[in-house]
């Protein structure tokens, strides 16, 4: 059985738009990408059955109701619109329109139940990226969880190309929603800073503790922000701070944690000794 090959034109993508996607947007963001102009595809036959693939122009992100990716000519148009286009129809979509313009391919559908195609590419996560079982075997723990949850998971395949390390990434069903950030998806937090689980617990399904500073979970996008303070009550006076702006950006606070230093350090001549940690929904 010949299996299908993809490779990622751009993870950041699937996080950059709350709105519908439109063709400024797209060139203003690919023109910051470089992507490989010589690749060698190679089909592989996989006992687990999943495609490994290396073809960057068939990735396709999902924003609101569409599917889109880039293509050079008309031909990796016709392929990215032949593979997507079944992957839609096979899960009930209804495909209302698909276009080309200039390099960006969009497909358009009609979501069913408010429910919309979201995508999940674990390359940030930790894990051994020569061995592939342990690339299949942490897929295979993700997708337990996504479909634990109600989650339908509705592709899966094995990323192998020299701008990426090997990966996994995974097509999903979720509930469409007018803003990207508030809607379930299935979500990497790491942003340096060690975090506080415990303070998470009530607010998302946190699905993998995937290091001290990289959590993967499942809800709206987190917000997290450190700071630094000289002692208590300078932590509670920016906590405060910081409360007053997420309210006045429509913004949902969490909770927060005040916890002392390893090692105290001096800037000019401020001390700091403590570490402010919040939390918060975007």
């Amino acid at each position: 059985m010949k299996l299908l090959i993809i490779v990622l034109f751009s993870v950041q993508l699937a996080y950059s738009y709350e709105g519908d996607i439109n063709i400024s947007d797209f060139n203003s963001i690919k023109a910051k990408i470089e992507t490989p102009q010589k690749i060698s595809p190679q089909l592989q036959e996989r006992d687990e059955n999943i495609a490994t693939i290396s073809k960057n122009y068939l990735i396709a992100n999902a924003s609101k109701k569409i599917l889109f990716g880039y293509v050079k000519n008309n031909d990796e148009y016709k392929e990215f619109v032949e593979m997507y286009t079944k992957l839609l129809k096979d899960n009930g979509f209804k495909i209302v329109d698909t276009k080309k313009d200039g390099e960006m391919v969009m497909i358009t559908y009609l979501a069913h139940g408010e429910t919309g195609i979201r995508r999940f590419i674990g390359d940030e996560l930790n894990y051994n990226a020569k061995d592939d079982k342990e690339i299949i075997k942490l897929m295979d723990e993700v997708v337990s969880k996504l479909e634990e949850n109600n989650m339908k998971v509705v592709g899966k395949y094995i990323l192998k190309t020299d701008i990426l390390r090997p990966t996994f990434m995974i097509y999903y069903l979720t509930e469409v929603k007018d803003f990207q950030e508030k809607e379930i998806r299935l979500r990497q937090l790491k942003k340096g800073e060690d975090i506080d689980f415990e303070l998470l617990e009530n607010s998302v399904k946190i699905i993998k503790k995937d290091t001290s500073f990289s959590m993967l979970y499942i809800g709206k996008e987190l917000g997290f922000v450190s700071k630094l303070a000289s002692d208590e009550n300078a932590a509670k006076a920016k906590l405060d701070e910081y409360k007053k702006f997420l309210k006045e950006n429509n913004k949902e606070f969490i909770n927060y944690k005040i916890k002392p230093l390893d090692k105290p350090f001096t800037s000019g001549d401020t001390t700091f000794n403590f570490l402010l940690n919040i939390y918060f929904f975007q």
